[in-house]
């Protein structure tokens, strides 16, 4: 059996370039990312050093430790990875890596706190990418006005809101809240812990 070398690689050349243009680009985030930070580039002096940094170095900071640690690549959404790294960039993994979680939950996979590539897959297997983007965008609008200053930042809810997605009329799709299981047993211990102030007034 003879086998055509140059077919078989033209076939892998273009598996490869299909795979490439079903991945998400950290370079089309990066456009709007710098959008959001501005000057300063989104590089937080007091963890990265104190010096000015570039906007070249601050594509190399943003790619390697949030878009790359986390395996952005791998999604087959442009908006879904976006929405997701855009909150970790922005607020960090949070206490007990809840904004992780939340992501997590919304996929439906085990809630740890570290977003593997099989997660991910879950992930690439939504029809719809908005049953990911709208529940997460509402977490980090539920996440945001928990914060005790968030009155005073209030670019915070403009930036989540802008990855919400809407039909051509304008409705928001897939328009629900999801939480982690751990917000979830402290939203359960806040109302019982309010259950009990209220009969303490009724006596």
């Amino acid at each position: 059996m003879i086998i055509n070398q140059k077919k078989v690689l033209i076939t892998l050349i273009l598996a490869l370039s299909f795979q490439f243009l079903q991945a998400a680009s950290f370079q089309k985030y990066f456009t709007k990312l710098m959008k959001f930070e501005g000057k300063g580039f989104g590089i937080h002096q007091a963890i990265w050093g104190n010096k000015d940094f570039t906007k070249n170095e601050a594509f190399r900071i943003h790619k390697r430790f949030y878009w790359d640690k986390y395996h952005a690549d791998l999604f087959e959404s442009q908006e879904v990875a976006e929405v997701f790294i855009d909150q970790i960039i922005n607020t960090g993994e949070g206490k007990e890596s809840v904004n992780i979680k939340a992501f997590e939950a919304i996929l439906g996979v085990v809630q740890n706190g570290v977003l593997s590539p099989e997660d991910i897959k879950i992930a690439n297997d939504f029809v719809f990418p908005e049953q990911i983007i709208n529940p997460y965008v509402n977490y980090r609008l539920s996440y945001y006005r928990s914060r005790k200053n968030f009155k005073k930042y209030p670019g915070w809810i403009t930036r989540a809101k802008s990855f919400m997605v809407a039909d051509d009329e304008g409705k928001l799709l897939a328009d629900y809240l999801v939480l982690p299981k751990m917000l979830i047993k402290e939203e359960e211990h806040d109302i019982v812990e309010l259950f009990k102030k209220e009969l303490l007034v009724k006596k």
